[in-house]
């Protein structure tokens, strides 16, 4: 069977975790079938894949003297699905997959054009990227079109899947949640750390996200503890506004701000805390919490982060609920036991998340068809 798979990000040209899915993915899904991948041409090199790399050039939103500068997002995205619909090769093809609002025009123009059936994955929707807070309608009409001329919908929670179906008013039964995995490889084989009275958040430095969250429950906790430290690894608009809100309330000297950190550099942030927080507001899956559970560290996560749904060795609140949350670190790490029961039975459990099982649920959506 052949499959053509409209995509974004594909390292070394990404920026996220939708990157991270598609080599993962398509790198297992490509020994069992034959698949063109189609991404943008970013003047990116990329290496030998188990599948076929079609890079599309994009001529619009795009910063001619420095070519991997996207200058206006929604431009290149709309300028680059009219490119794949031109480029693309429909010999052979049993069905399209496309990844995210930021393919689906170029997915349901194509099924349009050849009869192609088209499956779509959601790894978010409009509302999560928003935090639910302004967001754009003429996204959030390429989602609803999505996934009403989809003939299969893969959606990485449930809870993803029930904004979709009550959003956007798609047919639940055509609907599969497939979770994402974790490559443990690099965590597993790396130096074991010292663990620290430390407390991390990692990632994206937004709304969706929920950092200021996070920063309350920094400020309840050197109330009762002020010999926990902080951090706060990642980059985003609400950086400064962190750290403002650390010096106003005299806590900047029990915070760091690393900015963003590389991956080696990750996985050493993971193993030396003693516990991570991921207060998102809106999170459809969280690949960050099974990062820091096979890093053994034990996770503290909202009720609106999607992988929590799937998981039983993690504290869970609503992302709102600072004191709760706070109740939380201090338990964790003035309780060994906790820690170390949190840190080894959740370490097992992430384990369990691997991109084979991923593969093959989406291989028996592609058969579906």
């Amino acid at each position: 069977m052949k499959i053509a798979v409209i995509g974004w990000e594909l390292p070394p040209a990404f920026s996220g975790g939708l990157g991270i899915h598609t080599v993962n993915m398509f790198s297992i899904i490509g020994y069992y079938r034959n698949v063109d991948l189609y991404v943008p041409d970013l003047c990116y090199s990329f290496p030998k894949y188990p599948f076929n790399v079609r890079k599309v050039k994009i001529e619009k939103g795009i910063d001619r003297s420095a070519y991997s500068r996207i200058t206006d997002f929604y431009e290149a995205v709309m300028d680059y699905n009219e490119k794949v619909v031109d480029a693309f090769d429909p010999n052979g093809v049993k069905l399209v997959h496309c990844h995210d609002w930021i393919t689906f025009p170029a997915g349901i123009a194509i099924k349009e054009k050849y009869g192609i059936p088209l499956i779509v994955t959601y790894h978010s929707t409009e509302f999560d990227r928003s935090a639910y807070f302004n967001p754009q309608e003429k996204i959030m009409k390429i989602e609803r079109e999505g996934g009403k001329e989809a003939d299969r919908i893969i959606t990485v929670s449930n809870l993803t899947k029930s904004i979709v179906v009550e959003k956007y008013n798609i047919d639940p039964e055509k609907i599969v949640t497939v979770y994402n995995g974790v490559d443990a490889t690099h965590y597993l084989s790396f130096p074991d750390v010292k663990k620290e009275r430390n407390v991390l958040y990692f990632g994206r430095v937004t709304n969706q996200k929920g950092p200021k969250f996070f920063m309350e429950t920094a400020k309840k906790v050197l109330e009762f503890d002020r010999t926990i430290r902080f951090t706060i690894a990642g980059t985003g608009e609400l950086l400064g506004e962190m750290k403002s809100y650390a010096m106003d309330n005299d806590f900047f000297d029990h915070i760091e701000f690393p900015g963003f950190v590389h991956f080696r550099k990750a996985i050493w942030y993971y193993k030396r805390s003693s516990a991570f927080i991921i207060p998102a507001v809106s999170e459809p899956f969280g690949m960050t919490v099974l990062e820091a559970m096979v890093s053994g560290t034990p996770v503290i996560l909202s009720r609106t982060t999607g992988v929590g749904e799937a998981l039983h060795h993690v504290l869970s609140a609503d992302f709102w609920d600072t004191d709760r949350m706070a109740t939380y670190v201090v338990s964790i790490l003035n309780h060994r036991g906790i820690l170390e029961t949190m840190s080894r039975y959740g370490k097992a459990e992430a384990l369990g998340f691997t991109w084979d099982k991923a593969a093959a649920k989406t291989m028996e959506v592609y058969d579906s068809l």
